[in-house]
């Protein structure tokens, strides 16, 4: 169809007896297109006159209303359109209908109100890169908000572990003394353990925090910032607070996010107009209690040895979890262990390096002595036998001749196998002598040589003569042939 100008223009210059081609040459028209306009003028058209196709969507337009009704999406009418054999539209027409055949409801929002001491809001918010000792580091904003006087408590934190969480929460409620009614967080990790079967649990030392301070943990749901709002755009502010601000260390960082807490609790709201340091005094329930020992939890693989290791320290296990993963609760003064939620192990904390706390009935029966106790009833039991057995192993124990633990072995299999009195005369000859050999000790057993009087080792034996040779040299030279020197 051609535009409606251009059709009054070649209608007025044929009525003057302008012909084709030239009509054609002024409006810059192929010459066929002028011959089709004054056919419809002649044939008393008035205006151009404009054919609708159709659109290719008519004949399925009560198929895709049905399917928009259900709450279909554009792509899910169009593929299940596209079944038909005689559906040739693209997937962009379908999508323009259904977006204006579909109506939208207007998206509302409950206002919320709070009344004094019912809630704190808590939640982290990502600030920037500042220089920590030497290295640069990730950094987080931890925000609390009691809604009712629009307090709020922000400090800078370098992680979100549960004992960085709690102590945070910890510190706002110490610093407001408020204690909510409701501690109210989101699908934090530190504080809701992550959805099995669509059920989510609370973090027990979150829960236990919160017992502590009698008040009811109180997780939203999950991707919906907008139930607890008040929290969420008190991050923000704090963003745009710091933004432009030149920080470059942790402490500037700290020293800014403070500056912002004041500030904001000590100028009128905007919506209640009085000040929140002000307000707060109306959200006190009840006195503060002792401070909540923190603590860290974390998952740690039993080894064989029936330790796990924790922070460089080692604290045994009950040796039927060895390879089982158990966790571990790290306070200021102990270290609990447990298994499917329940204390299979207590130590007190070390903060050493490289220590070892070890109870020893967590070992097997035939394992709960150690080395060490082992071998101080071996000791009591040969100085039971006597002193020449107790002199006797004192010498064996010096010995560089034989292994000791081969000998120890002999030595106690002997004093079972033998009365204790013979035993300690035969240890007491051997030892006499100097021979700590477990043979010599065997040879005056079945010898019987322990009945022998002791020789007095003071007196020097006499020197024994030489020995004389019976036939010369020369002899032996006639005998075998060997020539004279």
């Amino acid at each position: 169809m051609i535009p409606v100008a251009l059709f009054d223009a070649i209608r007025h210059w044929r009525a003057r007896g302008m012909s084709r081609r030239e009509i054609a040459r002024r409006l810059h028209v192929d010459v066929k297109t002028v011959r089709r306009q004054i056919l419809k003028i002649e044939a008393g058209a008035e205006a151009p006159i404009h054919r609708s196709l159709g659109s290719k969507l008519a004949p399925f337009q009560p198929r895709i209303a049905e399917l928009a009704s259900d709450g279909r999406s554009a792509w899910s009418i169009y593929v299940v359109l596209r079944t038909d054999g005689s559906f040739d539209a693209s997937y962009e027409l379908v999508k323009k209908h259904v977006a204006k055949i579909r109506v939208r409801e207007p998206q509302v929002y409950e206002r919320l109100t709070h009344l004094a001491g019912d809630e704190m809001q808590a939640d982290f918010g990502e600030l920037m890169r500042v220089t920590h000792q030497g290295a640069a580091v990730r950094t987080w904003a931890y925000v609390g908000v009691w809604p009712y006087s629009r307090w709020r408590y922000a400090c800078v934190v370098l992680d979100q572990r549960v004992a960085t969480f709690l102590g945070s929460v910890q510190s706002g409620i110490r610093e407001s003394g408020a204690i909510p009614k409701l501690c109210t967080i989101d699908n934090l990790a530190a504080g809701v353990l992550r959805e099995h079967f669509h059920e989510r649990s609370y973090q027990r030392e979150f829960a236990m925090f919160c017992a502590h301070y009698d008040m009811m943990p109180n997780a939203v749901r999950p991707r919906t910032p907008t139930d607890k709002g008040m929290v969420e755009n008190n991050v923000g502010s704090l963003k745009k607070f710091l933004r432009g601000m030149k920080i470059e260390t942790l402490e500037e960082l700290i020293a800014a996010v403070g500056a912002y807490m004041r500030t904001s609790n000590e100028r009128p709201h905007s919506v209640t107009g009085k000040r929140p340091c002000d307000l707060i005094e109306h959200e006190h329930r009840h006195e503060l209690p002792e401070p909540y020992p923190l603590a860290d939890w974390s998952e740690h693989r039993v080894r064989t040895d029936c330790h796990v290791q924790v922070l460089r320290n080692f604290y045994s296990v009950p040796y039927k979890l060895v390879g089982k993963t158990v966790v571990v609760r790290l306070d200021a003064h102990g270290v609990t262990i447990y298994d499917d939620f329940v204390a299979v192990a207590r130590h007190v904390r070390s903060y050493g390096r490289g220590v070892t706390l070890t109870d020893r009935s967590h070992y097997p029966p035939h394992k709960q002595k150690g080395s060490h106790a082992i071998h101080q009833e071996r000791l009591l039991r040969v100085r039971e036998v006597g002193p020449g057995a107790a002199a006797f192993l004192h010498g064996l124990l010096q010995s560089r001749e034989h292994v000791h633990s081969d000998s120890y072995r002999a030595l106690m299999r002997l004093i079972a196998a033998t009365e204790a009195a013979t035993l300690d005369r035969a240890c007491a000859r051997a030892a006499h002598f100097g021979n700590y050999s477990l043979q010599a000790l065997r040879d005056i057993l079945s010898r019987r040589l322990f009945e022998l009087p002791l020789d007095d080792l003071a007196t020097p034996l006499p020197a024994r003569p030489a020995i004389e040779l019976i036939r010369p040299l020369e002899a032996y030279r006639e005998l075998i042939g060997w020539p004279s020197c």
